[in-house]
């Protein structure tokens, strides 16, 4: 006995709808693009079950995820505009789902890329921050971060200066040198 292709198992329209949070529009256009086959019973439209599930089902590595940010939400946290959200989250492979025709982000995620712990440290500061403290231009604070081995790390366009590092060097610069400023 050969084994067949038929389909036994459908989904009604509703079901796939309430069972994945897609509009009708979005359903019909995945199932057209990907080739869901269709029963017609009574004018209402019914997909397989396989080929729904398939297509429709979040992958298996973002079910354990349970803090979801929208596009808004990602924009105004992290400071960002909508545009530049999708190429970051496209870019560093950050989990998305879509649900009502809306757009969910990984929160954890972006946390953990963009850093926002060490944003909000007082142990860190920013180029900008220890620029204006010391009235020096951004262009000598990173000559001075790469002379003296400054411990930084990269959050979104910034880099982050350990500040404890940076001003033991701004002190040995006083007393030796009486100035800041890079000769």
């Amino acid at each position: 006995m050969q084994p067949t292709d038929e389909v036994l198992e459908y989904y009604s329209g509703e079901e796939v709808m309430e069972t994945y949070k897609v509009k009708r529009s979005w359903l019909y256009t995945t199932a057209k693009r990907h080739q869901i086959p269709v029963c017609h019973i009574a004018g209402r439209n019914y997909y397989s079950k396989k080929h729904v599930d398939a297509i429709f089902a979040p992958p298996s590595d973002i079910e354990g995820i349970i803090d979801w940010l929208s596009s808004q939400e990602v924009a105004e946290r992290y400071g960002m505009n909508l545009n530049a959200v999708r190429t970051y989250a496209h870019n560093h492979k950050i989990p998305s789902k879509r649900e009502h025709g809306r757009t969910y982000y990984s929160q954890s995620h972006f946390d953990e890329l963009r850093r926002t712990d060490l944003v909000s440290d007082d142990r860190y500061c920013t180029s900008a921050e220890v620029a204006e403290k010391y009235g020096i231009s951004k262009a000598n604070v990173g000559v001075i971060v790469k002379k003296h081995q400054i411990t930084k790390v990269k959050v979104g366009r910034n880099n982050l200066l350990v500040k404890e590092e940076f001003d033991k060097v701004m002190a040995d610069r006083l007393a030796q040198f009486g100035s800041y400023r890079i000769l």
